[in-house]
């Protein structure tokens, strides 16, 4: 098994994207962040050099594990068990420093266990995913209004709200370039509301990373005061279906399995659970007494 880093997520997709692609859907992290980085690879010429993307290769020239992180985000894993442990041994004996791991349950599990064992620091769980995949919307109750793209106008509302899913959703309490990341998500046409009839935006959606038959939708949110009324449920069956009619195969989320009221909107959708994921996160044991 030879594990290799690249500087080219053009490279990288040549060489795994078959492998990624067996399992699109459950694989829509990895592959649609390299699809991404390739699409500016090809626009730009260059990516942020600070990228790991590495692919561990057999002696048959298979692709068995891949390796993806943006810092300062945890890595990304997805790959055999049987070389998990030699992956995690890898990027320790090169000396990279991780904050966390995230990829299907089986998969970080056994790498977050073995970078314990190297490192000393303790593995926390702190996030159980289920995996879902979209391909025919069913009837559901709808609620009175329409779906429309966030505008310039909106910048600000849709920062707010993007910020608190973060903090909700993600745990996250730093938010890095948001300002200059929701301004191209917006010219992008890649944020949208649901507006009620009085046209006040009630619950926002994304539409995030195109793979090569489906699409990811991400960062569902409805404030407090709008929440339990049905507009999560409209706000992503109505971008779910303009996305099929645009052509795609099939559409692709990833929620908290922890919360039973996220799980059930999108069921109720059409979207079926498809496997599971867990993120976890690497602390250091205190000595101290």
């Amino acid at each position: 098994m030879e594990f290799v880093r690249y500087n080219s997520a053009l490279t990288v997709l040549d060489l795994a994207g078959e492998f990624l692609a067996k399992q699109e859907a459950i694989h829509n992290l990895p592959l649609g962040i390299l699809r991404q980085l390739a699409k500016l690879e090809k626009t730009s010429g260059s990516i942020p050099n600070d990228m790991l993307m590495a692919l561990g290769i057999d002696e048959e020239n298979f692709v068995k594990v891949v390796l993806v992180r943006t810092p300062p985000r945890n890595l990304i894993i997805c790959g055999q068990l049987s070389v998990l442990k030699k992956a995690a041994q890898w990027i320790y004996s090169i000396g990279i420093d991780i904050p966390g791991v995230v990829g299907c349950t089986d998969t970080s599990k056994t790498f977050a266990n073995e970078w314990s064992n190297l490192t000393g620091h303790r593995a926390v769980a702190c996030m159980k995913q289920n995996i879902y995949q979209l391909k025919n919307l069913q009837e559901y109750p709808r609620k009175p209004g329409r779906l429309s793209y966030a505008t310039e106008d909106d910048i600000a509302l849709v920062m707010s709200w993007t910020e608190e899913f973060e903090e909700e959703a993600l745990g996250l309490t730093e938010h890095p370039n948001l300002e200059e990341t929701v301004r191209k998500e917006i010219s992008n046409n890649q944020v949208f509301f649901w507006r009620n009839d009085q046209c006040t935006p009630v619950s926002m959606a994304k539409r995030a990373r195109e793979l090569p038959n489906g699409i990811v939708v991400n960062f569902v949110y409805t404030p407090e005061e709008y929440q339990r009324m049905g507009y999560a449920t409209t706000c992503v069956g109505a971008l779910s279906e303009r996305l099929l009619n645009e052509g795609f195969k099939f559409c692709s989320l990833n929620t908290d399995a922890e919360n039973p009221t996220s799980n059930s909107i999108y069921m109720k959708i059409g979207y079926e659970p498809i496997g599971d994921a867990v993120e976890y996160r690497f602390e250091e044991i205190s000595n101290s007494p």
